[in-house]
């Protein structure tokens, strides 16, 4: 199971300037099929310089939840880190 993509990527604005809240819609690899879902996360960062991610699937997938949501980070983490985040 790999993420291919998270398109239409919103930014909701909060009063919080550690906290940042997206949303958008990820596309999946499933085993025989492919299928896609929206999804809501978010992105804390710790005093320390940590960031923490949350991740929250909107829609049902027809998979295991949690290879998804550690594929969904891993996919999030690479998108803060080349800044293609809105």
């Amino acid at each position: 199971m790999t993420v291919l993509d998270i398109t239409g990527i919103t930014r909701k604005e909060t009063g919080i300037y550690y906290r940042r809240e997206f949303s958008g819609r990820a596309l999946f690899d499933l085993p025989g099929k492919q299928a896609q879902g929206s999804i809501e996360f978010v992105i804390e960062t710790s005093p320390f310089g940590t960031k923490d991610i949350h991740v929250t699937l909107t829609d049902t997938v027809d998979y295991p939840l949690l290879p998804v949501l550690n594929s969904l980070k891993r996919y999030i983490v690479s998108l803060d880190e080349s800044d293609r985040l809105p």
